[in-house]
């Protein structure tokens, strides 16, 4: 992934909002590549500038599914998959948590995550056609994403006080495997049930949801750093799985495939890790 595209890191007040840019340029003779993204629950904003570009979830086929300007989707919860073409050009524009509902104001569970869609269709606005007619006739990389945070800083909302709890409880549970919404409940003296329709309201996901999320992306992270036969009974017990067949379920949701699989076919060829913000946290740097 890192030899085809470039991460351009985010500062200022956008860095609340957006996580990062992730931006791809091949040359006329690159080889067509298929790469899969691992699930992250992140929305994503795609600019494309060259050919079509094909996308699939989980273990569709290519074909349904392409962007030819510009395509949102998320939260990514089933592994992605894209082909890289030559002339290929294009941006991503990766969310933090709250970011989507800062610029969109809407619901970000009203998303359907395995679908693309066009944003100004979404909004019924022409807002977005035209920003990428404008970036479409720039050469420059750092012009074009300068354009964009200058749009960014126009648009973006303000943090949502309902929000603020949501990802401080966040921070204060990664890695415990534990929902959060009860500790939030009673921090905030609210519901869980309130607790739980501002998760889907501003993040697009529920606590359970999150906590399922976080524990399979801490098993990634430790497959890849394992230099010999991975020990699944180990992951079983060091992660909390119930057993090998809990395991296997998280595998088929997330990436459509099984452990073994995994490690045979993805790990270590076209198969990408969202990477952590700055911070590793999602709160706010306001606050």
């Amino acid at each position: 992934m890192d030899q085809i595209g470039r991460h351009v890191e985010v500062t200022g007040p956008l860095e609340e909002v957006i996580k990062h840019f992730y931006c791809i340029h091949t040359p006329a003779d690159f080889p067509t590549l298929g790469q899969h993204l691992s699930p992250s629950l992140e929305v994503m904003l795609i600019f494309n500038f060259g050919p079509a570009l094909k996308v699939s979830f989980g273990d569709q086929e290519y074909g349904k599914i392409a962007i030819d300007r510009i395509g949102l989707t998320g939260p990514l919860r089933k592994r992605l998959n894209y082909e890289v073409l030559a002339n290929t050009d294009l941006i991503a524009i990766v969310f933090n948590p709250n970011g989507f509902y800062r610029l969109f104001q809407i619901p970000a569970d009203e998303m359907q995550d395995d679908l693309v869609y066009d944003p100004d269709k979404l909004l019924n606005i022409t807002g977005f056609g035209e920003l990428w007619e404008i970036l479409n006739g720039m050469q420059a990389l750092d012009d074009r994403i300068a354009l964009l945070l200058e749009y960014g800083n126009i648009y973006f909302q303000d943090v949502d006080d309902q929000t603020v709890p949501l990802l401080a409880g966040i921070n204060q549970h990664q890695g415990t495997f534990a929902q959060p919404s009860k500790a939030i409940a009673i921090d905030t003296d609210l519901s869980e049930r309130t607790i739980q329709m501002r998760f889907k309201k501003y993040l697009g996901f529920s606590t359970k949801e999150l906590s399922r999320f976080l524990r399979f992306k801490q098993v990634i992270d430790f497959i890849q750093k394992q230099e010999k036969e991975v020990d699944w009974l180990l992951i079983v017990d060091q992660f909390g799985y119930y057993d090998q067949s809990h395991l296997i379920k998280d595998f088929k949701y997330y990436l459509a495939t099984t452990p073994r699989k995994f490690v045979q076919d993805f790990l270590g060829k076209e198969f990408c890790v969202s990477r952590p913000g700055k911070d590793h946290t999602y709160l706010p740097h306001s606050q």
